[in-house]
């Protein structure tokens, strides 16, 4: 279940990834999204159904309908049901393609790494932690100097707690203690240095 997402979370956000970068030089961003595409095949295949349906019942009920009755509620169904799913768009999750919602994932968290200019830090030490509410997905994108500094064993366990955030019964809670557990391995290998300056903002983004 996915709750408390309101500006106490976002303060909470804010200050956790503060804390990261006081204990290194790593740069990190933070960006949570309601969902990374918006999927609308599956409306309109909810909705061709949903009619296709109620056509079929018409067509083969033992009970009589006025056909003006038949071809008013069959042709409106289709954007009532569409317009339905659209407003409650958890609705879509069962009938998403793990592969699919990966790959949507993927490039829009690179699309947001490129926007934010994380690639401008100039050590390459910029570190993105995408969250996709929706898709029940954490994409984590590391610049070459972050990604190299960190062995790839750590990474591989911070990516599976985030993984894991989604099976928690407070989410937000459970992303908040991911993040935080990051800070000692960006301590370890991305330790702090004297003058760094913070090349990009810290305000995380929830954007849904």
């Amino acid at each position: 279940m996915i709750k408390k997402f309101d500006d106490s979370f976002k303060t909470k956000l804010n200050e956790t990834v503060q804390d990261i970068e006081n204990l290194s030089v790593v740069e990190v961003v933070a960006i949570i999204k309601a969902q990374s595409n918006p999927y609308k095949d599956v409306s309109l295949w909810g909705a061709f159904l949903t009619m296709a349906a109620l056509y079929t019942f018409f067509m083969f009920s033992p009970m009589e309908f006025s056909v003006y009755l038949i071809y008013f509620i069959t042709i409106l169904s289709f954007p009532a049901v569409f317009f339905f799913i659209e407003v409650f768009q958890q609705i879509k999750r069962p009938f998403l393609h793990k592969a699919e919602t990966r790959r949507k994932v993927e490039i829009m968290a690179r699309a947001v790494f490129q926007k934010v200019g994380m690639y401008h830090t100039s050590t390459k030490i910029g570190v993105l932690f995408y969250v996709s509410l929706l898709e029940k997905q954490v994409k984590i994108i590391a610049d070459r100097g972050a990604e190299t500094a960190v062995p790839k064993e750590e990474w591989e366990s911070v990516q599976q707690k985030f993984d894991a955030i989604f099976k928690q019964n407070d989410v937000s809670i459970a992303l908040l203690s991911a993040l935080s557990e990051t800070k000692s391995i960006f301590a370890k290998y991305l330790p702090p240095i004297e003058n760094d300056i913070n090349e990009l903002p810290d305000n995380p983004q929830v954007d849904f």
